[in-house]
């Protein structure tokens, strides 16, 4: 008796989606080495831009994909899944499965009935051909040496061999490094449990710099890497703790690492601040110090990563000073006025925090994360006049409708709102009025009029400025009943412009308007004008069926 498939078509629609189930489709011709060896899996590898493998299990809990392309990386069910899932579907109704052949293989009952002989060859034939499993064992082996304890030298080496890279690595590569990372820490980690804090501190240490050197040359854009290394810089952290180094060689390893300058890790001195204690925290600031001196006046990369590693170690001193000093050391930017400021507002130094900010603001005036400081910082002292002040220079220095209500906010507080609001739009329109500049200007304006129902002046605006796409659908769609004419033509014009494009989004959007077109026109006598044109667009476009379906959908056809 046939045994019915595991699953349907359907279920391969559900898990895809519309989408990817009709891309599946046109690539059944693509799968290859189909097999179902498991009860529950079925794999395959599908050729396209690259060559895939796809994994698809099935069970209770329903079925699911795996897949090594872009998109399934990221946990989609793909048009690969679906590939492979609609071959086997219809290779199993060509050759259906008779019910007694319909067996459940225990795999494990079976490995646990092996002579261990049988077993040890099996293990190592599989090992000769799988590198992870290889490695697996590998590092199984050295952990416990034949019941002697880890060997030490051995792990040493195979994380030398694991780590070092050789060319560039892509995303399936990156896959695999991140998996030996995991494999290294997990060994790591059951040896500091073991109590061998000092190996640790060793081994840990090399793995963090093969992979600090190796992540230039990877495409670890999914973070596996960095997220299964941060267990090696924990445990490195906790083995040095623990084993109590020297601290002045610890400070010298630490600070000689984060001079290494590497995208990753970024070991924090705050992380050592037990082993190191304060003789080590004396000797690495000491060292700190004459590599600071050694570089001063240069403005190599090493200059940012200075700065922030003496931040960083003031703020372990809790030293106010030595952390504002870190941070002037480069002035070149508003938000090391803010940073400073910030830091002295927390050591409940007020007046020093207000002075570096109003100098910030008075070099870098369009930080606007220094005017929020300082506004803040006004406010709660009654200085309303001054809060105003910022807020209309930050808008003639990049008027946006955000500064436009803050201005009013401000000007309103002391009673001058009318005033600055009659300014504002006079800034605006002056500097609309300059060209090719004043772009910017015109859109802030016809913003600033629509937001206050202003829509005959901001029609004016546009007529007058200029205005894009977007402010022309807004003042369409606000002067409906005024100006129906001109509304009805915008979106025309802009449905047309749409279609052109092509697309099912630029259609969706199309139909959007056309819909709006037709309320208007019905609103101002105007249907025939509005059907005149739609019939025209539905002739010029009748091939476009996406097109049709989505005017039928919206009741326009």
């Amino acid at each position: 008796m046939p045994v019915p498939p595991p699953f349907t078509e359907q279920d391969l629609l559900d898990a895809a989606g519309d989408k990817s189930y009709g891309r599946g489709e046109g690539y059944l011709d693509a799968v290859a080495n189909l097999t179902e060896e498991d009860p529950g899996y079925v794999t395959a590898v599908v050729y396209g831009n690259d060559t895939y493998a796809v994994v698809l299990e099935y069970g209770a809990d329903g079925l699911t994909g795996d897949c090594d392309c872009p998109y399934g990386e990221q946990g989609y069910f793909c048009k690969h899944c679906v590939a492979v899932g609609l071959v086997f579907l219809r290779s199993a109704t060509a050759h259906p499965v008779e019910a007694a052949q319909a067996t459940t293989f225990d795999l494990r009952a079976y490995l646990a009935s092996l002579d261990p002989h049988e077993l040890v060859d099996l293990l190592d034939e599989a090992a000769r051909s799988d590198p992870d499993l290889r490695r697996r064992l590998a590092l199984r082996a050295a952990r416990t040496d034949g019941g002697a304890g880890p060997d030490i030298t051995s792990i040493r080496e195979h994380l030398g061999r694991a780590l070092r890279t050789y060319g560039y690595l892509d995303r399936r590569g990156a896959h695999a490094y991140a998996e030996a990372v995991a494999d290294i820490a997990e060994t790591l980690r059951e040896l500091y449990e073991g109590g061998h804090h000092v190996a640790v501190i060793d081994l840990s240490a090399r793995a963090l710099s093969l992979i600090g050197r190796a992540l230039d040359g990877i495409d670890d854009s999914d973070g596996g890497i960095t997220e299964e290394g941060e267990a090696l810089a924990e445990l490195h952290a906790e083995a040095c703790a623990a084993a109590s180094p020297d601290p002045a060689e610890l400070a010298d390893w630490l600070l000689t690492f984060q001079l290494a300058n590497h995208n990753w890790p970024e070991l924090a001195i705050r992380d050592y601040t037990e082993p190191l204690g304060e003789t080590g925290i004396t000797h690495y600031a000491a060292r700190l110090r004459a590599v600071q001196e050694d570089r001063a006046g240069s403005h190599d990369e090493h200059r940012w990563l200075i700065q922030h590693l003496r931040e960083d170690l003031a703020k372990i001193r809790k030293d106010t000073d030595a952390q504002v000093e870190a941070l002037a050391d480069d002035l070149t930017h508003g938000y090391a006025y803010l940073r400073i400021a910030q830091v002295l507002t927390a050591a409940d130094r007020d007046a020093e925090a207000l002075d570096w900010a109003e100098r910030g603001f008075t070099e870098h005036p369009n930080e606007s994360r220094l005017a929020d400081y300082l506004t803040q910082r006004y406010g709660a002292t009654g200085r309303d006049a001054d809060t105003l002040r910022i807020r209309w220079q930050q808008f003639r220095n990049q008027p946006s409708i955000a500064f436009h209500t803050q201005v009013l906010k401000a000007a309103r507080a002391i009673g001058e709102h009318d005033h600055y609001h009659a300014e504002t739009l006079r800034l605006l329109r002056d500097a609309a009025g300059q060209r090719p500049t004043g772009t910017w200007a015109a859109r802030v304006l016809i913003d600033v009029l629509l937001a206050e129902e202003h829509f005959d002046q901001a029609w004016e605006a546009a007529e007058t400025f200029g205005a894009n796409r977007d402010h022309w659908l807004r003042l369409a769609d606000a002067c409906q009943t005024t100006r129906p004419a001109e509304a009805l033509a915008i979106y025309l014009r802009e449905a047309a412009a749409l279609i052109e494009k092509t697309g099912n989004d630029a259609y969706t959007r199309a139909a959007d308007l056309l819909a709006r077109a037709r309320d208007v026109s019905r609103a101002s006598n105007r249907e025939p004008e509005w059907q005149e044109h739609f019939t025209n667009l539905r002739t010029e476009h009748h091939r476009k069926r996406n097109l049709t379906a989505e005017l039928t959908r919206r009741g326009l056809i």
